[in-house]
């Protein structure tokens, strides 16, 4: 038995869960799914495509992923460096956009790959 599920099988009364990556989330699912928690609401963070396939299956505790688009992040630092090799003035920082992904708008998304 894992560190999560012994905390869970202790403390049957956890309301929600927060995983710093999707993987840990998906790990504190197993935990919760084998100490028999049925109403607790698990967060990841990254999107993945592992947990927006969870969130899919519309049976999952799993309630959201805090996600970004690697792909627009990939585009935007290539376009960023042509900026600068052409000589042009760049900025020091480029926020990178941030949304939630549940299972409300999982099919938005996709589940097969990153957004």
């Amino acid at each position: 038995m894992g560190i999560a599920e012994d905390l869970l099988q202790a403390h049957g009364n956890v309301v929600a869960i927060f995983g710093g990556n999707d993987p840990t989330a998906l790990g504190a699912l197993a935990a919760a799914n084998a100490a028999g928690i049925k109403d607790c609401k698990i967060y990841g963070v990254d999107g993945s495509p592992d947990i927006k396939a969870e969130m899919a299956s519309g049976t999952s505790l799993i309630e959201g992923s805090g996600a970004q688009s690697p792909v627009k992040i990939a585009q935007s630092a290539v376009n960023i460096m042509y900026s600068y090799l052409n000589g042009e003035e760049v900025a020091d920082r480029y926020p990178v956009e941030t949304f939630l992904i549940t299972s409300e708008n999982v099919k938005d998304y996709g589940t097969d790959g990153w957004q």
